[in-house]
């Protein structure tokens, strides 16, 4: 089920926020186990058996962390995370893998075309940390298999993000003043949720029919191949920063306080801080269970670059099975190596503005790649860019102009939505804002297009 859709926002989002309000008054157990039941329903909306494999991924996963509080084991850990592993594997990579040893061998194995389960990226690495969390006694409490299935498949950050640590949200469950509604948290929850809504039906969405042609239809134009790369470098932020700030604005309806994910990543000053404001739980994911693992940068200059490198070629392929993006988290990973060896060889900082456009300017030019449906769209891309067939200015309509100006006037100068949500006071401007958000939004939705990261 989407979220930008009659079906969700008319019937769904507040028939289940009623009933679970209504159960809490009798039954912490009760309501915690319908609003499981409720999001296994949200989530088999888009193929019943989808469900098949999130609550057997659950019962597995919990399994093993009972284990783990039994027997503190590094192998029952390793078996565990295998677990994970081969089942995203399976259904994301199986046919990559495929077509590589095919390629390179020259052998014919049959292709499974397996449908991707929406999410299966977000809830393993989610699972995965929980694992690891237990077995490094780093957990508050032990927890049961009712809240853990919340923790796990809660819907508003079910399908992508953010990704949530056990105690960041686990504990909020429990609180018996979270089972009574908050007036506050309803009005600021519905605030930031019109507030995402409309960066993805109002900019997102038509930012997408710009770098959709532009992708499909590559000119050789240079204006044309540059509006082509700056529209979906929007599309991409709008249309998932718009989502976290949905999701973030649903848990708020609920008492429950989801995690930031982006804090204005197209304002960063260098690529380290890029890494810092986009998708910030992912980036939390990685360093955690992946660079510090490895020595991070305890072990030397060499092996912090090295380790740098893994963890974006790990990152890349966590976004897709295509080499395409590999090569985009290569390209991040080298760049932050650069960064590192220019602050600590030349230790000077670049003025702000100039930090911010070669930032941007590198992002933008990253995301050709990741957006590339193979390597000769991609290259004809930056052939057009930087090598143009033609230098004529094309016309551009009075609305994509406006468009791009919102955007950017957005990306400048505006704060994040979750920070907008903390300081949230009940003014009719708010209120004027948020309902105007949601009802032109609603004129949009027979356009809707999916979401960006439910494909990852």
């Amino acid at each position: 089920m989407l979220f930008p859709t009659f079906t969700f926002m008319l019937f769904f989002f507040p028939l289940t926020a009623i009933v679970y309000f209504l159960l809490g008054k009798k039954s912490t157990t009760a309501s915690q186990l319908f609003l499981v039941l409720a999001s296994v329903v949200f989530y088999s909306w888009f193929h019943w058996s989808y469900s098949l494999l999130l609550i057997g991924s659950i019962f597995v996963n919990h399994f093993f962390a009972q284990w783990l509080y039994k027997n503190n084991s590094r192998l029952i850990l390793t078996i565990g995370i295998l677990c994970n592993v081969l089942a995203l594997g399976y259904f994301k990579y199986y046919d990559f893998f495929v077509e590589n040893i095919n390629a390179a061998l020259g052998t014919s194995f049959h292709l499974k075309h397996i449908l991707l389960p929406l999410g299966i990226s977000f809830f393993t690495f989610q699972q995965i940390s929980f694992l690891q969390l237990v077995y490094s006694r780093q957990l508050a409490k032990r927890y049961n298999l009712l809240t853990y299935s919340l923790f796990v498949c809660f819907f508003p950050q079910l399908i992508a993000g953010p990704i949530v640590l056990p105690d960041e949200m686990m504990s909020q469950f429990d609180k018996k003043e979270n089972l009574v509604p908050n007036a506050g948290n309803i009005a600021a929850g519905l605030y930031a949720f019109a507030l995402g809504l409309g960066k993805k039906i109002l900019l997102a969405d038509f930012f997408a029919e710009i770098a959709d042609a532009g992708f499909a239809d590559i000119s050789g134009n240079l204006f044309e191949a540059w509006e082509t790369a700056l529209a979906y470098t929007f599309q991409i932020y709008f249309d998932f920063s718009g989502y976290c700030d949905m999701a973030i604005g649903i848990g708020m309806v609920f008492n429950i306080f989801l995690p930031q994910n982006f804090s204005a990543p197209y304002r960063a000053e260098n690529i380290t801080d890029f890494w810092r404001k986009w998708h910030m739980t992912l980036g939390r994911f990685l360093m955690t269970t992946i660079y510090i693992p490895l020595g991070g940068n305890r072990k030397g200059t060499f092996r912090t670059y090295l380790n740098l490198l893994i963890t974006f070629f790990i990152s890349g392929l966590w976004h897709g099975a295509s080499w395409l993006f590999v090569l985009w988290g290569m390209l991040h990973g080298a760049a932050l190596i650069l960064h590192r060896v220019w602050s600590k060889v030349f230790n000077l900082k670049m003025p702000l503005i100039p930090a911010r456009l070669l930032t941007f300017f590198f992002v933008l030019l990253a995301w050709v790649p990741f957006r590339a449906t193979g390597w000769r769209q991609a290259e004809r891309l930056y052939k057009a860019m930087f090598l143009p067939e033609s230098l004529k200015i094309p016309a551009i309509s009075s609305f994509n102009t406006g468009l791009f100006l919102a955007g950017i006037f957005i990306i400048i100068f505006l704060k994040p939505v979750p920070e907008l949500a903390k300081k949230f006071r009940p003014t009719w401007f708010n209120a004027l804002t948020a309902a105007t958000l949601m009802i032109v939004s609603m004129f949009f939705f027979v356009k809707t297009s999916p979401f960006i990261y439910f494909n990852f």
